[in-house]
């Protein structure tokens, strides 16, 4: 059940991390590495729309997702929390919109705070699931 006190993103969490921790466990046990074949990794080389400052801040925020826990890694299905790179994958999206100040698109200056403000409140909240966990 969830707290009330918490706030919607740390309940969300909470919920992947917990459903996600179960799932690891069942194909641990079923004897599922989570390993792929390199023929399996050659098909998902496909061609990709052109580059956007809005596509690349989105491959940075997906792999900063992947460190702090709140999706799985696409490539073994599992969660871990490496809040050290989620730091710096987050800082690294914040300088990139800060060097690109004035050069961007009105769309892209609010997407690229959106998407700052949401890693950094996801932050807070790894880290306080983290704590908790240690604790």
């Amino acid at each position: 059940m969830s707290d009330p006190n918490q706030n919607v993103e740390e309940q969300w969490l909470n919920e992947q991390w917990k459903a996600k921790a179960k799932e690891n466990e069942n194909s641990e046990e079923n004897g599922d590495s989570g390993k792929f074949s390199e023929e399996e990794l050659l098909k998902h080389d496909t061609p990709l729309p052109e580059p956007t400052l809005i596509s690349l801040v989105s491959g940075v925020a997906a792999q900063a997702m992947v460190s702090m826990g709140a999706i799985p890694n696409p490539m073994t299905g599992k969660t871990l929390m490496m809040l050290n790179q989620s730091k710096h994958l987050i800082d690294t999206v914040a300088m990139l919109f800060e060097k690109t100040k004035g050069n961007q698109t009105p769309e892209e200056a609010e997407t690229l705070e959106n998407v700052l403000h949401e890693l950094r409140m996801l932050f807070v909240a790894a880290q306080n699931e983290k704590k908790r966990r240690d604790a």
